[in-house]
């Protein structure tokens, strides 16, 4: 495995190297085309390529890094064997992400392996890898008290947002932008702190008026944000657009004159709102790296279900390792068990030729008895291989 993560990289190198959807159909397809295989697992907070197999692709990650001016010098983490499993299994368990525990990891693992597994670029052995990943996963979330109060980046975003707010937030002006999992994730934490005056807006009125209905919030076109925005007393950007979607001129126009600023939570990645916005008066700006130093995600999990996160993480790489020398072995068994069937009928044959006047079922018997006896010799030499 290689890669950059917000441990790493801060999220002005992360968004450089964020990869839309489509995007990423296109490096599968060349993957695919080239014969090779490879996963990549795109998200907020990092981009990740795994293999198996002899190709290496630290190069090729560089070659994507320096197309598009990223420096990697420092940034780039390298994991090789039972490193690079032990990192996808905490990485599909939350256990390194910006709010250890959250959920949203599980299903972006989930869907970067269904990518690569549609693309035709995963192996037997990616196969079993991530498998076992997405079961550490569940596993963590069921087994451990992480489990019971689900956190997210878009949960923590709304916690840090309300404290940043002075008084309560109840009828206070909240504006979404984005409809996207992120979006929906702020959503359904503004509802359960029971903020009553959620506008959400979205390009597509459809999915805007299916997203709003669904947690308490009233729909709105993209032609609605300038009034929007200059009512607002709070502002989540989620969108998945691959540019600055608010500018910092067009945020000092609608702030100009505030009596108080608008808080603002830039939730993605690339980021959404311009970095210049920070300086204005009117504007007081979080993204990524922000909620990470506020939030405080460390301090928020208790040491023993990260104890107990660990000894599950620990379960499943042993079992794991167990299915991966089984498919290390399985050509050699293969190989071992068509000898031991030659070795069987040889015999049977040999034995049915110094014998007259038996009955077909005798013969049967004969054949079936030397078949058992070679796979009862087998059995342990099998065993051991597989141990091995």
């Amino acid at each position: 495995m290689v890669g950059i993560s917000h441990h790493t990289a801060p999220v002005g190198v992360r968004e450089q190297l964020a990869f839309t959807p489509a995007e990423l159909d296109v490096l599968l397809a060349g993957l695919r085309a080239a014969d090779r295989h490879a996963l990549l697992l795109s998200t907020c907070n990092r981009f990740e390529i795994y293999w198996s197999g002899p190709h290496d692709y630290e190069g090729w990650f560089s070659e994507l890094a320096a197309a598009r001016g990223v420096p990697l010098s420092h940034a780039m983490v390298r994991l090789d064997g039972e490193g690079a499993a032990r990192h996808l299994f905490s990485v599909a368990a939350g256990l390194v992400s910006q709010v250890v525990g959250e959920t949203e990891v599980l299903g972006q693992v989930r869907r970067a392996y269904d990518a690569a597994r549609a693309a035709g670029v995963t192996t037997r052995e990616m196969d079993l890898i991530f498998s076992a990943a997405l079961s550490t996963g569940r596993r963590v979330r069921h087994e451990t008290s992480l489990g019971r109060h689900p956190a997210s980046v878009s949960s923590a975003a709304v916690e840090v947002a309300v404290r940043e707010l002075t008084g309560t937030i109840d009828d206070r002006p909240v504006v979404v932008l984005g409809a996207g999992e992120a979006a929906e994730g702020v959503l359904r934490s503004l509802h359960f702190t029971r903020a009553t005056n959620v506008r959400l807006v979205n390009r597509n009125p459809e999915r805007a008026r299916t997203l709003a209905t669904a947690w308490g919030a009233s729909p709105h076109g993209w032609d609605e944000v300038d009034r929007l925005l200059g009512e607002a007393d709070l502002l989540f950007v989620a969108t998945g657009a691959s540019h600055a979607v608010l500018s910092a001129q067009q945020l000092a126009r609608l702030t100009s004159g505030r009596a108080r600023p608008l808080v603002t939570m830039d939730l993605s990645v690339p980021r959404n709102v311009e970095p210049d916005a920070r300086a204005l008066a009117g504007v007081r700006l979080f993204d990524l790296d922000d909620l990470q130093r506020l939030c405080c995600p460390a301090a928020a999990a208790p040491a023993a279900a990260l104890q107990d996160a660990e000894r599950l993480v620990d379960e499943e790489l042993a079992r794991l390792d167990q299915q991966l020398r089984g498919l290390a072995a399985a050509p050699r068994l293969a190989a071992l068990h068509r000898h031991g069937a030659q070795v069987a009928e040889q015999e049977a044959a040999r034995a049915l030729a110094q014998l007259e006047d038996l009955t077909d079922q005798q013969r049967l018997v004969v054949r079936e008895m030397a078949d058992r006896l070679v796979r009862r010799v087998l059995y342990p030499v099998s065993r051991s291989l597989r141990e091995e």
